[in-house]
């Protein structure tokens, strides 16, 4: 997406303890590559997980390094014409970024989608980071068998990371709000 590509790190404003883990992965690339480490950024809706996740994206791209970021509704939604060669594909990038994981369509066929696309991580030696809501104690017990096996592959290629705090989509969206008010009502921005 467009506006992804200036979610970077120098774009960073909250300098968290999430974001230095994030800036640390990028800076051991190569040895996080090399052991297949991937991240569980988990947490909240609006804590800047797919922020971080983008600007992890964005700096390894600029170090010429081959990422694909994606949703698994995206991938589900995809014809069944080349399916195989898009998941494929997915499996071979360096670096796999799943945005939203756990929101996708909850079908048999979706969940079958989601565990070939991690289990070909996993077998391909890929490292995989993943942004979720779910909690860590709902990755740990699924509600079922087909998830567990999913979760639990999830959660023997990544480390979590939690991400908690004020929803930084809201304080955005608060922003912006006021500003276009102030339009509205004549005022002229300082």
């Amino acid at each position: 997406m467009p506006v992804m590509r200036s979610w970077t790190f120098e774009a960073d404003t909250q300098r968290s303890r999430q974001s230095e883990i994030c800036r640390r992965y990028v800076e051991h690339w190569r040895d996080v590559q090399e052991k297949h480490v991937g991240l569980l950024m988990w947490g909240d809706v609006g804590t800047g997980k797919s922020f971080l996740a983008a600007s992890i994206a964005n700096a390894l791209i600029e170090q010429e390094v081959s990422v694909c970021m994606t949703g698994l509704g995206k991938v589900i939604d995809h014809g069944f014409d080349g399916r195989n060669e898009y998941i494929r594909r997915l499996c071979a990038y360096p670096l796999l970024i799943l945005d939203d994981f756990g929101m996708e369509r909850d079908t048999r066929f979706g969940l079958e989608t989601v565990c070939r696309v991690i289990n070909g991580r996993a077998m391909n030696g890929k490292p995989l980071i993943i942004t979720t809501n779910l909690t860590l104690s709902e990755l740990k017990k699924p509600e079922d068998t087909d998830r567990a096996r999913i979760y639990y592959r999830v959660l023997s290629m990544t480390v979590p990371i939690r991400f908690e705090g004020e929803s930084l989509r809201r304080k955005d969206q608060q922003e912006k709000l006021s500003f276009v008010r102030g339009l509205l009502e004549g005022k002229e921005s300082a």
